[in-house]
């Protein structure tokens, strides 16, 4: 038990030794952010658009598929860059 601590332990370690992201890098990342909550934001609304629309079923579905689904992923992406700037960056 103990060995299984100090090897998952390890990385934690060796991580504190790296040093924080320059202010041009940061300012990236925080613009990044920004940027992939702007199109997340986009995609849910053109997925409350695409529920409006004349379509059939399956093309509502797959529409809202994609786009829910892109969404998604650019709201994770934003997530993801969050964490590195709130560990990277600090003020």
């Amino acid at each position: 038990m103990l060995i299984m601590i100090l090897f998952f332990s390890t990385p934690f370690v060796f991580a504190s030794d790296h040093d924080l992201l320059d202010e041009k890098a940061c300012n990236e990342t925080k613009e990044g952010i920004g940027y992939f909550l702007g199109i997340a934001d986009y995609l849910f609304k053109e997925n409350e658009k695409n529920n409006k629309k004349m379509q059939t079923e399956e093309e509502r579905k797959a529409n809202e598929k994609e786009l829910f689904g892109g969404a998604i992923a650019f709201s994770q992406l934003a997530a993801n860059y969050s964490t590195v700037y709130e560990v990277w960056c600090k003020d």
